[in-house]
């Protein structure tokens, strides 16, 4: 899905005035520098995506166990929204870190309807292919991860998603029943993981090392109408080059095989793997991605970024079309609007072939 848009946005468009979360500026020396906070208001953003959307939401940010200095951030996120492109979804997202790091639990409950455009598949999808189509989709997620030793960590998950295809373009692609995916269907499957994980935070990364291997499997046993598998890696650096100063490097890979519907492929686009171009633009049963960013503070709340990146949708690993490589270049801006846990609001141009997007959302794209 994209990623998590927040309840955060609002304070970055001048929509609602923050009630509890201002106790996020008092000195971390006081006796509840790591009480629980909650923050709930009104909301907007944009994306290529979505166009502009409103909604109402809330987070609550809290620490678990005895040495609270030391555990990582956990999370419940939560929000509604309407966007102009028509679309409206809730999404309910936990993230808890317990037995100080040792062990985590994540999760989501999603309900959207998404109305967007299908370009075909490949690198040679032409932009005259766009089409309309609307899923209506009922998705669950749950993971669980435990510390192995040191910085790894191994996972397993479960996913689970109902898709209602609720409109196509008659004659189209899809219409003509050639893409997996096409009219809809349930999906489900089991997941495992190997993490490395010596990163400082995880809201605002400084340094450490984030290093993801992930499989998952969908078919019959699980329920699932269709058969396939998805793995990934995900490698991402955070070096620090100075107070407040922080450069990032991620490489990101993903293949899958066996009957994929055409909306769990590699999606190319949004506002994490190569900002600038609409998310699904390009798709197809492999991506492989890296990108940059340098992040500086300027001041405790205003940071600036610059960001590029190189990617590419291949039918398979090992056919490799160095000509059809999309690039994106952008800038863009922060406000931290927690300072204890690093919160962030961002607002991202990026630029690529024959195309530009622009980002306001919360939480960092890697």
């Amino acid at each position: 899905m994209p990623r998590l848009r927040t309840t955060l946005i609002a304070s970055l468009l001048g929509l609602c005035v923050l009630g509890p979360a201002a106790a996020a500026d008092e000195p971390a020396e006081t006796k509840d520098a790591y009480k629980s906070k909650i923050m709930g208001l009104p909301f907007a953003y944009y994306s290529p995506e979505t166009k502009l959307a409103f909604g109402i939401g809330g987070v609550y940010n809290f620490r678990t166990g005895r040495h609270k200095e030391s555990t990582r951030t956990s999370s419940v996120w939560a929000y509604a929204t309407y966007t102009l492109a028509k679309q409206y979804s809730f999404l309910l997202k936990p993230e808890i870190y317990l037995k100080n790091n040792s062990l985590s639990l994540s999760g989501s409950l999603r309900y959207e309807r998404s109305p967007q455009y299908f370009y075909g598949v490949g690198n040679d999808a032409p932009a005259t292919a766009k089409e309309a189509y609307t899923p209506r989709t009922f998705a669950f997620q749950f993971g669980v991860k435990r510390r192995v030793v040191g910085g790894l960590f191994g996972g397993l998950s479960f996913e689970f998603e109902d898709v209602t295809m609720e409109k196509v373009e008659p004659g189209g692609l899809l219409a003509s029943g050639e893409y997996t995916g096409s009219n809809g269907g349930m999906l489900a499957g089991f997941g495992a993981s190997l993490d490395w994980d010596t990163r400082d935070a995880v809201l605002f990364t400084r340094r450490g090392t984030f290093i993801q291997l992930l499989g998952d499997a969908y078919g019959a046993l699980a329920g699932s109408d269709f058969s396939f598998s998805r793995f990934k890696l995900d490698i991402r650096k955070y070096v620090s080059t100075g107070k407040n100063k922080v450069l990032v490097l991620q490489a990101f890979f993903l293949s899958t095989f066996g009957d994929v519907p055409f909306y769990k492929l590699g999606l190319l686009g949004g506002d994490s793997l190569l900002r600038g171009y609409y998310k699904g633009r390009f798709r197809d049963k492999a991506l492989a991605l890296v990108q940059a960013e340098y992040r500086v503070l300027i001041s405790e709340r205003i940071g600036v970024v610059g960001f590029a990146g190189l990617a590419n949708v291949l039918p398979k690993f090992g056919v490799f079309e160095p000509d059809r490589l999309k690039y994106s270049l952008g800038t863009g801006l922060r406000y931290v609007i927690n300072k204890r846990d690093g919160a962030t609001l961002r607002l991202d141009l990026a630029w690529g072939r024959s195309c530009f997007g622009l980002y306001a959302t919360a939480q960092e794209a890697f």
